[in-house]
C-alpha cells in the first residue's frame, strides 16, 4: 500500500513538473509576442519622431540600441530560467 501511494505521489510531481514548463512556454510566447508586436515598434517610431536638433548623434545611436536590447531581453531571461 505505501508503495502504490509513493508511486501516486510521484506521478503527480511529474504531473506538475509538466504543466510548469507549459505554463513558461505559453508566458514566453506572449511576452514574445508583445514584444515583437508593440515595444519594438513603438521605439522605433519615438526615436524617428524627434527631430534631429533634440538628439544629437551619440544619443541618437545610443538610444537605438534600446529595440535591439528589447529583442535580446526576452532571450536571455527565459535562457536564464531554464538553465
Amino acid at each position: 500500500m505505501k508503495n502504490m501511494l509513493e508511486t501516486k505521489q510521484c506521478e503527480t510531481v511529474k504531473a506538475q513538473m509538466g504543466g510548469g514548463l507549459v505554463g513558461l512556454l505559453i508566458g514566453a510566447l506572449v511576452v514574445v509576442i508583445i514584444d515583437v508586436t508593440v515595444v519594438i515598434p513603438v521605439v522605433n517610431d519615438v526615436l524617428n519622431s524627434y527631430n534631429s536638433t533634440v538628439l544629437n548623434g551619440t544619443t541618437r545611436t545610443i538610444l537605438q540600441i534600446v529595440p535591439v536590447l528589447a529583442a535580446v531581453f526576452p532571450i536571455v531571461v527565459f535562457a536564464s530560467i531554464l538553465r
